[in-house]
């Protein structure tokens, strides 16, 4: 029997692709002191996962601590830095991870399972603070 990867949870930070059709989510989760941190991105949507999500994110309001592009680079792709679409970390989802991590994020690609619309963000555990150098 072929065992399934650890589920895990996150918050929906920003999408590559439009913000009512995602393409990809790009997963992040609050450090101890408050700052909101990348920890990976999915895989490629499926046409029902998008719209699933795209009929709840909201746009980032100024502030937004992420970057205006995203490579992946970061988890072992080859991409081109590609234009961030940032949105309000509010959304709660579940997704499907390896083990594999470095940094705190996921090194690959994270499976997208589903929108917990049953949960608030303070659901979703912070990080340890990275420590001080």
């Amino acid at each position: 029997m072929k065992s399934q990867a650890p589920r895990n949870r996150g918050r929906v930070g920003g999408v590559l692709g439009p913000l009512r059709h995602p393409e990809v989510v790009i997963a992040g989760c609050y450090t101890d002191d408050g700052e909101l941190v990348i920890v990976g991105r999915t895989v490629v949507l499926t046409a029902a996962q998008s719209a699933e999500l795209g009929a709840v994110l909201k746009p980032a309001r100024h502030g937004h601590p992420w970057p205006d592009g995203i490579s992946s680079q970061r988890w072992g792709g080859r991409d081109a830095r590609k234009p961030l679409t940032k949105v309000e970390p509010l959304v709660v989802i579940d997704v499907l991870a390896d083990a594999a991590m470095q940094a705190g994020q996921w090194r690959h690609g994270l499976r997208y399972a589903r929108h917990r619309p049953d949960l608030t963000p303070d659901d979703v555990p912070t990080l340890a603070a990275p420590a001080a150098t």
